[in-house]
């Protein structure tokens, strides 16, 4: 299977332009949209969640739909913030957005300074690209995902594929109103121990 999405399966073709003004490499992650101490975006762990702007996707159930043009801006982020906040979390959490549709030298400068303070990593994707290969590179710099099941990754069949990957991963799937057919095909064809429905944030996000 060609993993090659940027030329293939991007349906925010936008993203595959304004994700590369990046500056890889040094102290400061260019992209940010916000970051901050999170319970809830890696639990029962206190984690540093790391917003990233656009995305490869773009879900009508999005609760982060600013992210996907980038109107809502950049912060500053840098390395050293990770280091400043190494004594009060227990992970990092790169999200989105799509964290791998990213600079990925960015990616890998956050996975790896978080690794050597001997945290925990964890990420937020839509799973789409995890398999390609500069993706596959950060593999062992990842302890966790949480892998919000689209209708793409059903599509293409990477859930039969998920057994490949060396890290925890739990299944997300989004429900309202019009999606409970797929969260019925979801509920058959996944995990049920690593298997979570978030509610609509139109309706309330909650998780249970």
């Amino acid at each position: 299977m060609d993993f090659n999405y940027f030329d293939k399966l991007y349906i925010n073709s936008h993203a595959k332009e304004l994700s590369k003004v990046n500056n890889s490499g040094g102290d400061y992650i260019d992209n940010v949209y916000m970051w901050h101490k999170s319970l809830i975006d890696d639990p029962p762990y206190i984690s540093l969640a790391i917003f990233f702007n656009y995305c490869s996707l773009n879900c009508v159930t999005c609760c982060n739909r600013l992210l996907l043009s980038g109107s809502g801006g950049c912060t500053p982020f840098h390395l050293s913030d990770i280091d400043n906040h190494k004594d009060n979390i227990d992970s990092t959490t790169i999200v989105g957005g799509e964290p791998f549709a990213q600079d990925l030298t960015n990616i890998h400068n956050i996975l790896q300074r978080t690794k050597d303070l001997g945290l925990r990593t964890n990420a937020l994707t839509n799973g789409l690209h995890l398999w390609e290969p500069e993706v596959r590179k950060l593999w062992p710099l990842i302890d966790h995902i949480n892998l919000h099941v689209t209708e793409e990754f059903l599509g293409l069949g990477l859930y039969d594929r998920v057994d490949e990957l060396p890290f925890d991963v739990d299944y997300n799937i989004i429900w309202h109103p019009n999606n409970i057919p797929f969260v019925l095909d979801c509920m058959g064809l996944l995990d049920g121990d690593k298997f979570f429905i978030k509610k609509d944030f139109m309706f309330g996000g909650e998780k249970f």
